[in-house]
């Protein structure tokens, strides 16, 4: 009897690690683009895919650019004007380098100390809130969470300063770890993009 008690509790440890884990992933790759920790970002995001999801959706919610692989329709908008496509072609090149230069293991932690800065000196916003507080804070963004596979893992969170936009991850398990493959950002109203193609 001691030995099946003993098993079962294992089997709970072991089913709750699993399903935490991915969670303390993102928590944690949060946390380090806070603390500047580019090492272990280094290690934690698949970047050359994070990067082509996070630029088409930006393109799309920033620049109105259809997603690449969507399919045409009787609603399909009109082609754009010649204006209108300078505008768009500038846009992404923009986009291309705000990505390229940004959306690195330095890039973020830089990212988010500009932005941290300006919302403690322009919008008087307090310094940064205890770790249990962030933590609440950070659960408490989370809209959606679930596994697609055994091995894939999807999370979407609202921006904590625009409950409008939300971030949707994936995360997949290589080896024994999980990593971050994918990112888009999707304002509401719009359809939940599709995961797990740009890393297939």
């Amino acid at each position: 009897m001691r030995k099946l008690a003993t098993t079962a509790l294992a089997l709970v440890l072991l089913a709750t690690g699993y399903v935490g884990y991915p969670f303390l992933t993102a928590w944690s790759i949060r946390e380090a683009v806070r603390s500047g920790n580019s090492a272990y970002l280094e290690g934690k995001i698949e970047w050359d895919t994070v990067r082509a999801t996070l630029r088409q959706s930006l393109a799309r919610v920033a620049l109105d650019v259809p997603e690449a692989d969507a399919p045409p329709g009787r609603d399909a908008p009109e082609k754009p004007g010649l204006w209108q496509r300078i505008k768009t072609r500038v846009g992404e090149r923009a986009l291309d380098g705000f990505v390229e230069r940004y959306v690195t293991p330095e890039g973020l932690p830089q990212l988010f100390a500009y932005r941290k800065m300006y919302r403690e000196h322009v919008t008087g916003e307090p310094p940064a809130l205890p770790w249990h507080q962030r933590l609440a804070a950070f659960w408490s963004r989370v809209e959606r969470a679930e596994f697609k596979t055994p091995a894939v893992f999807e999370i979407e969170m609202a921006d904590r300063y625009d409950p409008n936009r939300h971030f949707i991850g994936l995360l997949e398990l290589r080896g024994l770890e999980w990593k971050l493959t994918e990112l888009q950002v999707r304002m509401l109203g719009e359809p939940a993009p599709l995961a797990g193609t740009s890393a297939s």
